[in-house]
């Protein structure tokens, strides 16, 4: 049986979400949020249960008319698709949720998206929770690269899962007087300077400019499932990064260092004392993410920090109105002679 949770119902949707022993901050109502004030679509929760198991992930409702490639084309709620909320997601599983539980979710879940004029779903799948497995039967996956995690459980195995090139550079910036100071996520306003700079210098869109509103946001609603660290010299702040925790993981979310200070290796120190905190409060893993691209440079600085933490990461697609997806080629195809509808894209309309 399929039940949909809306942002309105944030208490009845994070009960549901903790009540699987490996949930985690991405799956929680106001996280979704979070990115609803971003621009991101409107959060649903959606759940599944039958006498075998239970299941749930949270996903983004995005109308198709907000898309510029699309303002104009179509009319308003007219169609729409779904995608996971930035980060990590997919399904949190309990039970044996088996490929003939996943085609009648799925059946159920063609019947709702008919009903809603939902086209498709785009799904991250979450590395450390290996769950695209329990999506065989529903998408079409795929492996996109490698993330990186770190062991927390011990500040012996933290550093010696470092390759030695990273604990001299732990070693350098110690040596220059970097310190590290932890501070309440409220605490943002020189972070996000530092960080929009260093997401300026490295091309980034726009999307990744977050602006006041969303710190303001994690500060009111989140506070308690998130926080920031500095990296200091001679008391000035020189990089930070924001982390967002659930019981057992601590996810490196947002980061930045600014440029002339750079050559510190402030980074470095930074999230080795991030490894180390996570420890103290008893969480097992810090998980650093990937590249932009794999094996890109932001990849290759992660790494150093576990050589045996590699996670595959996985991304995955659900064609629920078949007719309508080709439509919505159609309609790029004939806007633009360039483009390629069967170009390597999962939901390729957004290419």
């Amino acid at each position: 049986m399929i039940k949909i949770y809306t942002a309105d119902q944030a208490d009845s949707w994070n009960k549901r979400v903790r009540s699987f022993s490996d949930w985690d901050v991405y799956y929680l109502c106001e996280y979704a949020v979070s990115l609803m004030l971003h621009g991101d679509g409107t959060p649903l929760l959606i759940c599944y249960e039958d006498a075998s198991s239970k299941m749930c992930y949270a996903v983004m409702q995005k109308d198709l008319s907000n898309d510029a490639r699309f303002h104009d084309k179509i009319k308003k709620n007219e169609y729409f698709d779904l995608e996971t909320p930035y980060g990590y997601g997919g399904p949190l599983v309990e039970g044996n949720f088996s490929v003939n539980s996943q085609r009648n979710f799925l059946n159920e879940m063609l019947k709702y998206c008919e009903e809603k004029n939902i086209i498709s779903q785009f799904v991250r799948f979450h590395p450390l929770l290996n769950n695209s497995k329990y999506f065989s039967a529903i998408t079409e996956s795929r492996y996109l690269h490698d993330t990186i995690y770190m062991d927390t459980s011990s500040d012996e195995l933290i550093l010696k899962n470092m390759d030695s090139k990273n604990r001299n550079m732990v070693r350098k910036a110690e040596k220059y007087g970097v310190q590290i100071v932890q501070k309440p996520i409220g605490d943002y306003s020189a972070f996000l300077e530092m960080y929009r700079d260093t997401m300026r210098l490295r091309g980034a869109c726009d999307y990744y400019l977050f602006d006041e509103n969303y710190f303001d946001y994690l500060k009111n609603s989140l506070n308690d499932c998130s926080t920031l660290f500095y990296a200091t010299r001679n008391n000035e702040k020189i990089s930070g990064a924001v982390f967002l925790y659930s019981r057992d993981i601590l996810h490196y979310h947002l980061a930045g260092t600014r440029s002339e200070y750079r050559s510190l290796a402030a980074g470095n120190l930074l999230l080795y004392e991030a490894a180390r905190w996570a420890n103290r409060r008893g969480i097992s893993r810090l998980h650093l993410g990937g590249g932009i691209k794999e094996n890109d440079s932001l990849f290759e600085f992660k790494k150093k920090f576990n050589k045996n933490g590699r996670l595959p990461f996985f991304i995955g697609r659900t064609i629920f109105n078949h007719t309508a997806y080709n439509k919505m080629l159609d309609i790029r195809e004939k806007a633009d002679n360039d483009f390629d509808r069967n170009n390597s894209f999962l939901i390729q309309y957004r290419n």
